[in-house]
């Protein structure tokens, strides 16, 4: 992964697969009660949905690779989820027991910030197209327009 040299802030750095040959045998199982997307993280750093809309207490099995990042969106509001209170997954290696276990991650809702869970209950009852007609900030109308879909790195 780049390094983080300049003292760049985490949102500067590119999150993107590492070359590994390190296998890991991963159950992605959704513990929230929203439907979710397990999203893989290539090596330019581009998205690959592996599923979607995986509902609430459904699983979802991957054989990955060491220095691969998942991350976790809901399925109809695209907001953020989380495995293990963080929001990217970093494969754990697979101990060469035969047949493999799977690495068991539970994907959770993180707790939100209140503008964050209002922006969320707001474009869930209004219309996109009304978004103008609300007594709200600018800001705020703008940032409802787009989905904050930053990734963190720590």
């Amino acid at each position: 992964m780049p390094s983080n040299e300049g003292h760049q802030g985490n949102r500067d750095r590119k999150l993107v697969s590492g070359p590994s040959l390190v296998h890991s045998f991963t159950r992605f199982i959704n513990k929230s009660e929203r439907c979710a997307d397990i999203i893989w993280i290539d090596y330019e750093g581009k998205r690959v949905t592996y599923t979607t809309d995986l509902r609430p207490g459904e699983y979802f099995d991957v054989n990955t690779f060491v220095g691969h990042p998942w991350i976790f969106r809901d399925s109809l509001a695209r907001d953020k989820l989380t495995v293990r209170s963080k929001e990217i997954y970093f494969p754990t290696p697979w101990n060469g027991d035969w047949p493999p276990q799977r690495t068991i991650i539970n994907i959770g809702i993180p707790v939100y910030t209140l503008r964050e869970r209002c922006s969320q209950v707001i474009r869930q009852l209004v219309p996109r197209s009304q978004y103008d007609l609300l007594e709200i900030p600018k800001t705020l109308k703008f940032e409802l327009e787009g989905v904050d879909d930053a990734i963190i790195i720590s």
